[in-house]
């Protein structure tokens, strides 16, 4: 397999994964205060932002990775 063929083929793999991580970000929804007590709000509202934060540091690995993998000259 040709080199710009891998990369291409990479490149694929690598978008495809970003957009995964993108649909699973679209479908956290922050809490409601109304449907929660003082305590399970702070818990859900602790939990929805973790989820976002671990969303957010695997799309950033998946950035670092698809810099490292694929050359932006081979297009």
């Amino acid at each position: 397999m040709a080199h710009d063929e891998f990369n291409s083929g990479a490149r694929h793999g690598f978008c495809m994964a970003k957009l995964a991580v993108r649909d699973i970000d679209r479908t956290l929804e922050y809490p409601n205060e109304e449907d929660h007590t003082q305590k399970s709000w702070c818990l859900a509202y602790e939990k929805y932002h973790a989820e976002k934060d671990l969303l957010h540091k695997i799309y950033e690995a998946i950035n670092k990775s698809m810099e490292e993998e694929v050359s932006e000259n081979d297009y």
